[in-house]
C-alpha cells in the first residue's frame, strides 16, 4: 500500500489538456475563470493518464460552489463518473476511527492514555503502548500491509481485525513508543478492536448508528466482503505507462478501521461540518484530536494529530486534512478554516497525487498565494545507502534494455511482470537517457522504500524500489503528476460572496 503514497509527494507543471465528459452542479461563488481552472485540473488528471476518473468538490462559507466529475468510473464499459459517484476513501477512514475513540472518551468509557493491555493484554507490546500512541502513529508497531506477499493473504475475508494485527505479532517494535512518528495501519486495527469491545457493536454498526444515520450520510459505509453497492467507482492501477487495469482484489475486511470506507463528496462535506462544528466531540477532545502528537516533529509526522493532519499553507492560513489510498483509489479531504473552505478530491487511480491536486485547487480558489510546489523548485535530494541506490538504478536501466532480473523479486512482483508489463518497461526507452534523483526514503518494518524522480528530455517518472528484510524486492513506475500551467495560474477572480 505504501508505494501508492509516494505519488502524493511530487508535483510540477506542464502544458496540455483534453475535454472528457463531465457533469456540472452548483457553480455560484466562483468566477468563470476559477471554474475553468478547476475544470482544467480535472480534465488533465484524466487525459494525462493520472486517473481513470475524478470527482472534485469545493465548499465555501458552508455552501457548495463546485462539484464536477471527469472520466470513467468503469473503464471497460466506459461508464462515466457523475458527481454523486462513490469512491473508496482508504485512510480517510482513520479520522472516523479517531473520532469514535474520542467520543468513547467523552462518554467516560476510556482514556486515550490507557495502555492497550487494559483491553487486549495478549497483544504483543500491549503494556508498552497507549491508545494515544496508536492514534498519533507513534506506537512503533510494524505496519501490517508491508508484510511480504500480502495479496495472497488479503484476497480472502478476514475473520476480524485481530487477523490483521496477527500478521505482525512476531515482529519487534521499530522504536520505543512515543519517540518517533511512523505511519502505521496496525494501530488503527487495534483501535477498531477497542471500539468494538467497548461498544458491543461491529465497527460497521458503530459508524452507522453514531455517525452515518445521525448525520444523514446515506452514501457512506464501511466496505465488507463482496461489495456490490451501486454507483461505486471500480479501482484501477497502471504499470509504467501501460493502460488501466483492474486493481487486484483485496478483501476490505482486512482494512476496516485502517481504510475500508466508501463515500462521496456531499457526505464528506457533512462529516467535516459536524466534526469541525463540535457536533460530535467535546471542545476538549476536538482540540486533542487536532493537536500534533508527541512525535509529530520527527520526519514525516509534521502536524499529525489523531487520524488527521494540520498545518499552514504558504500564506499562513491553516489546513486540516487527511488523505487515503487503496490499491486502486486515492482521496483527499481537506479544509481550510481561515478561508471557510473545503476541497475534496476522489479518484479511482491508485497512484493519483491527491495532495498536489488539492494544493493546485486551493491556489485557484484563494488567489495570490505562492505556489506550494513552484515549477522552479528543485526536487529534494535524499541520502540513501549507495549500494541500494546503485541496485535500484541498475535494475530499471536493465529492464528498459529488456534484461529484467527477477532473481530477487518477491513472489507477487514476479507474478505481476506479465508480458504486457515487461513491454511497458521496455517502452520507456523511447524517451531517451534517464537521470535519477533519490527524492524519498521510508522505513516501515519489515520494508524499506526508495523513491526516485526519473527525468528524460520529454518525460518524468516516479520510480519506487522496495525491499523487505529478507532481501526480496518489488518495483513500481508511474508518470510524475504534472498539472497544466494554465490550470494552476492564479486567475483574476470575482470575490466569493460571504454569507449574508
Amino acid at each position: 500500500m505504501r508505494t501508492l503514497l509516494v505519488a502524493s509527494l511530487f508535483a510540477a507543471t506542464a502544458v496540455g489538456a483534453a475535454q472528457p465528459t463531465h457533469q456540472a452542479q452548483q457553480q455560484g461563488g466562483l468566477s468563470a475563470a476559477q471554474i475553468a481552472a478547476i475544470d482544467h485540473i480535472g480534465q488533465f488528471s484524466v487525459s494525462a493518464h493520472f486517473t481513470p476518473s475524478i470527482v472534485i468538490g469545493v465548499e465555501r462559507n458552508g455552501r457548495q460552489v463546485y462539484w464536477r466529475a471527469f472520466g470513467d468510473r468503469q473503464v471497460e464499459s466506459r461508464v462515466s463518473a457523475v458527481p454523486s459517484t462513490r469512491y473508496p476513501i482508504g485512510s480517510n477512514t482513520k479520522q472516523f476511527v479517531a473520532t469514535a475513540i474520542l467520543m468513547l472518551q467523552d462518554q467516560g468509557e476510556l482514556h486515550v492514555d490507557d495502555r492497550v493491555s487494559k483491553y487486549f493484554p495478549t497483544i504483543p507490546h500491549a503494556n508498552e503502548v497507549t491508545l494515544r500512541q496508536l492514534l498519533t502513529m507513534s506506537s512503533g508497531y510494524a505496519d501490517y500491509p508491508e508484510v511480504p506477499n500480502l495479496l495472497s493473504t488479503v484476497s480472502r475475508p478476514a475473520r476480524s481485525a485481530a487477523d490483521a494485527v496477527a500478521l505482525v505479532r512476531d515482529l519487534p517494535l521499530d522504536f520505543p513508543p512515543g519517540t518517533r512518528w511512523s505511519y502505521c495501519n496496525t494501530g488503527y486495527m487495534i483501535l477498531q478492536m477497542v471500539i468494538e469491545r467497548l461498544s458491543g457493536m461491529s465497527l460497521h454498526d458503530f459508524f452507522q448508528r453514531r455517525f452515518f444515520a445521525p448525520l444523514g450520510m446515506q452514501s457512506t459505509y464501511l466496505r465488507l466482503s463482496h461489495d456490490a453497492t451501486p454507483n461505486v467507482a471500480d479501482e484501477y492501477v497502471s504499470f509504467a505507462l501501460g493502460p488501466w487495469e483492474r486493481a487486484p482484489h483485496w478483501d476490505y475486511t482486512w482494512f476496516g478501521g485502517a481504510g475500508a470506507m466508501v463515500s462521496d463528496v456531499p457526505d464528506l462535506q457533512k462529516w467535516n461540518s459536524a466534526l469541525d462544528g463540535g457536533r460530535l466531540l467535546s471542545r476538549r477532545s476536538l482540540a486533542e484530536m487536532l493537536a500534533p502528537g508527541p512525535a509529530a516533529s520527527t520526519p514525516g509526522g509534521a502536524g499529525y494529530g489523531m487520524g488527521i493532519r494540520s498545518g499552514r499553507m504558504p500564506n499562513g492560513h491553516r489546513f486540516i486534512w487527511h488523505g487515503g489510498d487503496t490499491i486502486g483509489s486515492a482521496s483527499q479531504d481537506a479544509r481550510f478554516p481561515d478561508d471557510n473552505l473545503s476541497i475534496i478530491v476522489l479518484t479511482n487511480g491508485g497512484l493519483y497525487a491527491k495532495d498536489a491536486a488539492v494544493e493546485a485547487i486551493y491556489k485557484v480558489v484563494v488567489p495570490n498565494v505562492a505556489a506550494v510546489n513552484p515549477a522552479n523548485q528543485p526536487i529534494p535530494r535524499m541520502q540513501g545507502d549507495p549500494s541500494k541506490v546503485r541496485a535500484a538504478i541498475s535494475w530499471l536501466d536493465d529492464a528498459v534494455r529488456g534484461r529484467i532480473d527477477t532473481r530477487n523479486l518477491n513472489q507477487e512482483m514476479r507474478a505481476e511482470l506479465t508480458a504486457a508489463h515487461r513491454a511497458s518497461l521496455r517502452a520507456l526507452s523511447q524517451y531517451g537517457a534517464r537521470t535519477y534523483t533519490l527524492a524519498f526514503t521510508d522505513r516501515r518494518r519489515p520494508t524499506t522504500i526508495y523513491g526516485f524522480v526519473v527525468e528524460t528530455k520529454t518525460k518524468k517518472f516516479v520510480y519506487t524500489y522496495k525491499w523487505d528484510d529478507t532481501g526480496h524486492t518489488e518495483i513500481a513506475v508511474f508518470p510524475l503528476m504534472e498539472f497544466p500551467k494554465e490550470a494552476i495560474a492564479t486567475p483574476s477572480p470575482q470575490p466569493i460572496p460571504e454569507k449574508p
